[in-house]
């Protein structure tokens, strides 16, 4: 119930700001996003296998032009948020005599990154559009791990959750296909305070974002 409240909480935070700066009209229309993609957060532990944490992220964003003719600048603000589930092979202590055995662990995740800052968009024509934006964002993560071994004394289920913040820096590219819908593809990076640790160890969640979807003008 607590996951609901925040996810609701954070999304209506997202919607309201918009509201809110978006409330005068603008000269020139809004351009906004919906998007899917992938989160690449780095393996701290060198007992986890495999590579780092690829998480599958859904977001949307709005952003307000201010000024400007080819070249603008203005306001943006939205969300990203991920549910995410992997099996990870963990080096964990056999017992006494020091050896280690492999344990399968599940390691489950949710994350909800809320963002606002200014952009600069270059657009010499009305069906092509590449855009830079950066600022400070809010981070919120949860994750949990559940082992799937015979050897419940090493290796147990533990849940963390933490608040964070960091900042941001994006680069998009949107191609209109016509004056109102067009296709966008994208790169983030954020870096951030918040890190959880269970029994993978500890993550740092911040990295980069990979992401395609669809562009609006409205």
């Amino acid at each position: 119930m607590r996951i609901k409240q925040l996810i609701t909480l954070i999304i209506a935070f997202c919607f309201l700001s918009v509201g809110n700066v978006f409330s005068q009209e603008a000269k020139e229309p809004l351009t906004g996003h919906v998007f899917y993609g992938k989160m690449n957060i780095p393996n701290n532990d060198p007992d986890l296998g495999e590579d780092d944490f690829d998480i599958n992220i859904f977001g949307a964003d709005a952003q307000k032009p201010m000024g400007g003719g080819t070249f603008k600048y203005g306001f943006e603000t939205g969300f990203l948020f991920s549910i995410d589930s992997d099996v990870r092979n963990f080096s964990a202590s056999s017992g006494s005599g020091g050896g280690k055995v492999a344990v399968s662990v599940d390691v489950n995740s949710i994350l909800i990154d809320y963002f606002a800052g200014g952009y600069l968009s270059l657009e010499p024509a009305k069906w092509f559009r590449l855009s830079v934006g950066a600022g400070p964002l809010l981070i919120w993560s949860k994750w949990e791990t559940e082992h799937e071994a015979s050897i419940p004394e090493d290796v147990s289920y533990q849940s963390e959750s933490g608040l964070g913040v960091g900042v941001y820096a994006r680069a998009g590219l949107d191609l209109f296909f016509t004056e109102t819908i067009g296709l966008n593809i994208g790169v983030r990076i954020n870096e951030t305070t918040l890190s959880v640790e269970n029994t993978t160890g500890e993550v740092d969640v911040e990295g980069w974002q990979y992401y395609v979807g669809m562009a609006f003008h409205f």
